[in-house]
């Protein structure tokens, strides 16, 4: 096979990262993938166990002189987020990842690129394969991005190691000691549609805002075009009745919106758009740096009839995605600079009845994520929609003494004489729900720099992956 990382190593890293992302493997449809790492496995003569979930656990004992050397947890998970340029035809369900390199950088045509976290899958695999190490127990968990169904289905009475390093980290420089928990909601309006008299329909398209991570990347003040879009709706309502015929975004929760579309229909569409892009003019003063592309695109068209939601149900969803609150809702007291709370916004879709909401809370604090669902709860009633919340999972507390922790930052600075700092971070990780089911023991999470995950401006830092396993390569054969 001729693979496109050519020139860089860890070379047998790159090239089953390559390998996994011929593989479709979004978030429910992981089964290409798990079958890739069973044979790999087996392959090496190693103990496998797929479970009922999906999760694949491989088991590899201590090489020649590690006998005594504590077992080690590698984690990380199969599924990636499935998002593309509006404009780019890719269908995740069957597609292979179309891959560049690019100054130094990994990067899909159009797509996210799967890093998150495919490079952890490609370090745990190739470190399966190197003859210097402990017993590795590696767990390679599904669904982490839909709500870590995998870690919350694993037995973890399979695990040995009392020592676990999580591979979902996107920044090199830091290793991980911590992070929120969270949970989903479900918004749903019922919206039947019914014709209408009006005679004009009004295409409203939102594109070019950066979007990304809604834990990691929510404090940098990003535009979500959900948000924006019910903005937009709100003002023009104020200027010319109509009624709404859809509302899209075909994004995902964990993610911060980049595009949405909406239809609506009206009588008269000149004040309506004119008060439109008044208040375009207005938000584009209010943008990030990242979000100077943002694009509002009108299309007026005459129709005899055209079927719409009511203009009751039309005013209650406008009301909720003005009303709702989004972004970063409290910083830490405890921690500077971290975000405790925050709520995103990241899927809505009209179908013949109904119109789906999907937001996702975090906080590192149970009592805030409590908070939020009873806001929530509240706020749907208001607005005449049903309100329910799931796939809730638990933060990773910070651990004051970690030996791992300590010996990978050593590693580090040995290697490359830089010291690491160690954080907390308001994304969500498979550790919480591991370390609740696995008494004692010592997680830190950690990975090489990526940038613009969830988003199909992901890229990968090269040099950085290679640094990163040549620190993981120095921990593993540690024999203290």
């Amino acid at each position: 096979m001729s693979y496109v990382i050519a020139g860089y190593e860890p070379k047998r890293v790159f090239e089953i990262f390559e390998d996994l992302s011929a593989i479709p493997r979004g978030s429910g449809n992981e089964k290409g993938v798990a079958d890739y790492i069973d044979a790999f496995a087996s392959r090496l003569g190693l103990f496998v166990l797929r479970d009922e979930t999906g999760n694949v656990f491989v088991r590899k004992n201590a090489t020649a002189g590690y006998e005594d050397v504590a077992p080690l947890l590698l984690q990380g998970h199969m599924d990636m987020v499935c998002e593309k340029n509006a404009d780019v035809e890719h269908d995740f369900t069957k597609d292979g990842l179309k891959l560049s390199v690019k100054d130094g950088f990994l990067w899909a045509d159009g797509t996210t690129l799967g890093a998150d976290n495919g490079i952890a899958v490609a370090y745990m695999l190739a470190l399966l394969e190197t003859d210097a190490h402990p017993t590795l127990e590696c767990l390679f968990t599904v669904e982490e991005e839909t709500g870590l169904a995998g870690a919350k289905g694993f037995d973890c009475s399979h695990v040995t190691a009392k020592r676990m390093i999580n591979l979902d980290s996107e920044e090199e420089w830091q290793v991980t000691a911590g992070c929120a928990g969270g949970c989903r909601t479900d918004i749903v309006f019922d919206a039947p549609k019914a014709k209408s008299g009006w005679t004009k329909k009004v295409d409203i398209a939102i594109r070019g805002l950066s979007g990304g991570h809604s834990g990691a990347e929510i404090h940098l003040g990003k535009t979500n075009a959900i948000i924006a879009m019910g903005r937009l709706l709100g003002a023009a309502i104020e200027a010319e009745d109509f009624d709404l015929v859809g509302i899209e975004c075909n994004g995902k929760d964990n993610a911060i919106a980049r595009e949405c579309f909406a239809t609506v229909a009206c009588a008269d569409a000149k004040d309506l758009c004119a008060r439109i892009n008044a208040e375009f003019a207005e938000i584009k003063k209010e943008l990030a740096e990242c979000d100077n592309g943002m694009t509002v695109e009108l299309t007026v068209s005459d129709v005899d009839s055209v079927e719409c939601i009511d203009f009751e149900t039309t005013r209650y969803i406008i009301a909720f995605l003005n009303t709702v609150k989004t972004g970063v809702l409290k910083m830490s007291n405890q921690i500077q600079g971290l975000v405790e709370y925050s709520r995103n916004i990241g899927f809505v879709e009209t179908t013949e009845d109904k119109v789906n909401m999907v937001l996702s809370t975090r906080s590192s604090l149970e009592g805030q994520i409590d908070l939020s669902c009873r806001e929530l709860d509240a706020l749907a009633a208001l607005v005449d929609a049903t309100c329910a919340h799931r796939s809730r999972y638990p933060g990773w507390e910070y651990a004051p003494v970690s030996p791992l922790r300590d010996a990978y930052i050593a590693s580090f600075k040995k290697l490359y004489s830089r010291d690491m700092a160690v954080g907390v971070i308001h994304a969500g990780l498979e550790c919480g729900l591991i370390s609740s089911k696995t008494q004692g023991l010592d997680i830190i999470s950690v990975g090489p720099n990526m940038h613009d995950i969830h988003s199909p401006d992901e890229h990968l830092d090269l040099a950085s992956t290679e640094r990163v396993w040549n620190v993981l390569l120095e921990v593993v054969r540690a024999k203290s």
